[in-house]
C-alpha cells in the first residue's frame, strides 16, 4: 500500500543542475531551521517588537517569545485578500512604532505579490516557506525573506535567510556539533524509511523514533548553520522540476467536489501550492475525513492549530482546513490512488 504524507523518505539526488535553490539565492545565509533565521535577524537589528498574523504556527511563536522577542498579533488569515489594508489601517491608528518590524506570510503558496512601500515601520520580512521559487518570493520588494526548508524539500532541517533589496545579512551562522548529530539522526530516519517504503520488513518504529525524537530539538536548539550534508544536497538538487512535478499534483487534485468543502485556490498565477488544502464548513466532518484518511494511509496536516481566543475567521480556518501533501515524491499514478481515497471518504 502506497503511503502519502507526513516526514519526507530520502530521495536520491540527481546529478547538478542550475536550477538550485543556492544558484537562485547565491547570497542567502542558511540555518538549521526558519525560526532561527528570523531570531538571528531579529537580534542583529535591534527591533522592538515584530507584528506577526494571528493565522501563523504556534509552536513557532511559542519559540519566538522564548528567545526574546516581543510579538505583537494583527489580523491575516489564509482566506483575507485584504490583508495589505488591514496593515495600512494600522498604520493610520498610529500604532506601529519606528522601530517595529513586520512579518507577513504566504500562506500555502496561494498569494500574489504583495507590496511593503505604504508600511512604515522599520523592516518587512517575509515567509516564503510554502513558495520558495514563485513570483512573489522573486518579484518581493521586502527588507527581508525568510523560509524553512524541510517543509517542502527532502532534507532534515533547514532554514533561509536573504534580502530581496540587498541588504546586508547578518554574518553567517556558524556549524555546531550538536545540531551536525541532530541532522544525522534525521538524515538516518530519511534512509530506514526509504527502505521501508520499498518493501523491506522494516517497522516505522525504526524511522518514527529518528523524527519524534529530534523534533523538539528545533524549538530550543541554538542558531546553528544548515548541516553540512543538506547544504551538499541543496547544492544539486533541481528545485524547479521538484515544485513542477508538484504543481502538476496539485492540479490533478484540485477537481475534488463535495457540498460543504472548498478547495482552496491560488489568487492568480506564477506559484506553486503548497498541498491541496481543503476547507471544510463544520470542524467535525474535517475530523471524520481526517481519521478515515488516515486509516487508508494518507497522512494529512493541519497548519495550524490557532488557539483561542483570536480572530474569529483565523480560528475558523484552523477547525475547518486539511492540507493534503502532494509534492514531488508521488507520480501521477500515485495521486489518481490519492484522489480516488479521499472522493470515496468525502
Amino acid at each position: 500500500m502506497k503511503e502519502f504524507g507526513s516526514d519526507f523518505h530520502f530521495i536520491p539526488n540527481g546529478s547538478h543542475s542550475e536550477n538550485t535553490l543556492n544558484a537562485l539565492f547565491s547570497s542567502a545565509n542558511y540555518y538549521a531551521d526558519g525560526r532561527q533565521a528570523l531570531i538571528h535577524l531579529y537580534r542583529s537589528k535591534g527591533w522592538q517588537r515584530l507584528w506577526v498574523p494571528e493565522y501563523f504556527c504556534y509552536d513557532v511563536i511559542a519559540s519566538l517569545r522564548e528567545a526574546g522577542l516581543e510579538l505583537v498579533f494583527y489580523t491575516d488569515c489564509p482566506s483575507y485578500h485584504d490583508d495589505g489594508k488591514t496593515l495600512e489601517a494600522i498604520q493610520q491608528k498610529n500604532h506601529f512604532r519606528p522601530t517595529d518590524a513586520i512579518l507577513r506570510v504566504n500562506y500555502f503558496g496561494m498569494r500574489s505579490f504583495r507590496s511593503p512601500e505604504k508600511l512604515s515601520v522599520a523592516a518587512v520580512v517575509e515567509d516564503h516557506t510554502h513558495d520558495l521559487i514563485g513570483d512573489w518570493a522573486f518579484r518581493s520588494e521586502a527588507d527581508w525573506c525568510i523560509a524553512s526548508l524541510r517543509k517542502t524539500l527532502p532534507i532534515p532541517e533547514g532554514g533561509m535567510l536573504w534580502s530581496p533589496v540587498g541588504l546586508r545579512l547578518p554574518e553567517k551562522p556558524e556549524s555546531s556539533e550538536e545540531n551536525e548529530k541532530i541532522a544525522a539522526i534525521r538524515w538516518e530516519a530519511m534512509r530506514i524509511k526509504a527502505r521501508y517504503l520499498a518493501g523491506e520488513d522494516i517497522e516505522k518504529s525504526a524511522f518514527r523514533a529518528g523524527y519524534l525524537d529530534t523534533e523538539e530539538y528545533f524549538d530550543h536548539t541554538p542558531v546553528s548553520a544548515l548541516d553540512k550534508e543538506s547544504m551538499e544536497y541543496l547544492k544539486t538538487f533541481d528545485i524547479r522540476s521538484w515544485y513542477m512535478r508538484k504543481y502538476e499534483n496539485w492540479e490533478a487534485l484540485r477537481g475534488i467536489k463535495k457540498d460543504g468543502v472548498k478547495v482552496i485556490v491560488p489568487e492568480g498565477r506564477g506559484g506553486y501550492p503548497f498541498s491541496l488544502v481543503l476547507l471544510f464548513d463544520e470542524p467535525s466532518e474535517r475530523d471524520r475525513v481526517r481519521k478515515e484518511v488516515i486509516e487508508h494511509q494518507i497522512y494529512p496536516a493541519i497548519l495550524w492549530n490557532v488557539p483561542s481566543p483570536t480572530d474569529g475567521e483565523a480560528f475558523k480556518f484552523s477547525r475547518g482546513m486539511l492540507s493534503i501533501h502532494c509534492d514531488g515524491r508521488y507520480n501521477a499514478e500515485d495521486i489518481q490512488q490519492m484522489k480516488s481515497i479521499i472522493e470515496s471518504i468525502l
